[in-house]
């Protein structure tokens, strides 16, 4: 037996090792950029223009309060959370409404819904009927139009995660909340979304990424100056600071931190979630 668990772990090893790798690998490609801007974030220009790649040994915060200044981001980024926090919202709850007829098959051709938003996945968005439907409904250029217009980009994903979260939940569940009285409305809040909270969350963040993150959309369906989130003001802040590295490098900062807190305080609820599945 020692033998052959000896050679278990040498046939492990390697794989192991292997797995290691990759991941250090994988890191390392998405944090030398970070690192780099945050570092680039930290410099003053003359520092950066002359020595580009050596962090400076006295961290300069000037260029924060200047990119947050110059660029006007503060009524930006409450745009953009407002936007946001909004949509992906209506999103997961429209989501686990359609979720739930198809996962239980109480509509017809649910399984041929379920395909349709399959591929509905890969299908890009069609900018210019959707620039000419809402002027026609009066969604253009206004926020209630522009929350409404990023609510669809995160439903299919957001329906296909909760089928198979709620999938997963029997359905005596179903039929003993059936027979206890509990409306259908009730039954999906009460019950089924403590059952589903990872799908539920992982839903939410995803809409919300796709709307925090839309460059397209403000340069298409915004006009007022004082409506667009903060992709398009720091991308009209790039325009007029082309050579300012460092400034940049703050601002993307700046643009970036709220998603990175958000995702870092809902990562132990993911965990949680995860453990509670497992077991």
């Amino acid at each position: 037996m020692t033998r052959q668990s000896s050679g278990a772990l040498q046939l492990e090893h390697p794989r192991r090792v292997w797995r290691i790798t990759s991941a250090a690998l994988v890191a390392l490609l998405f944090l030398v950029p970070l690192v780099y801007v945050v570092m680039i974030s930290l410099e003053s220009p003359g520092h950066f223009l002359a020595h580009p790649l050596v962090p400076q040994l006295s961290p300069s915060f000037q260029n924060f309060s200047s990119a947050w200044q110059q660029g006007d981001l503060g009524p930006e980024v409450l745009n953009t959370a407002l936007y946001a926090v909004t949509a992906a919202a209506i999103s997961t709850a429209l989501s686990l409404l359609i979720a739930f007829p198809i996962a239980r098959s109480l509509v017809a051709w649910s399984s041929w819904l379920y395909r349709f938003l399959v591929l509905g996945i890969c299908l890009p968005l069609p900018s210019i009927p959707l620039v000419i439907e809402a002027r026609d409904l009066g969604l253009f250029n206004n926020r209630i139009g522009y929350i409404l217009l990023h609510v669809e980009p995160g439903l299919p994903l957001g329906v296909i995660l909760l089928t198979a979260f709620i999938s997963s939940i029997p359905k005596e569940l179903d039929e003993a909340a059936l027979l206890d009285g509990t409306g259908y409305l009730r039954y999906l809040v009460s019950f089924v979304r403590p059952l589903a909270w990872l799908g539920i969350v992982i839903t939410f963040l995803y809409s919300l990424l796709g709307v925090w993150n839309d460059i397209i959309g403000p340069v298409v369906f915004l006009a007022d100056p004082n409506l667009v989130p903060v992709t398009r003001g720091v991308y009209n802040f790039y325009s007029s600071n082309e050579s300012a590295y460092t400034l940049l490098g703050a601002a993307v900062i700046i643009v970036s931190l709220p998603v990175a807190m958000l995702s870092i305080v809902s990562q132990r609820q993911l965990l949680r979630s995860t453990m509670g599945i497992s077991k």
